[in-house]
């Protein structure tokens, strides 16, 4: 078996985890209309497009800026 060949069954294993992931998160129960974060009240509109929500628009934001320094600069 060659590199190719490994880079393939990798990419290959990282897809199916990663569809695993995604179809475990959207069998999960809806959301309980409450932030996780800041416990006030997630955005009507924002559980019409996402029943599963966890954080309001806010927190979600943060969590994601958080996520994307934490990828850029590492742990802190």
């Amino acid at each position: 078996m060659d590199d190719i060949d490994c880079a393939a069954e990798r990419v290959e294993s990282f897809n199916q985890v990663a569809l695993n992931a995604v179809l475990s998160r959207l069998s999960g129960p809806l959301s309980s209309g409450v932030c996780k974060s800041c416990f006030d009240i997630i955005e009507p509109e924002r559980l019409d497009a996402n029943p599963r929500a966890r954080h309001c628009s806010y927190c979600a934001a943060e969590e994601e800026a958080r996520g994307h320094q934490h990828r850029r600069c590492g742990p802190r």
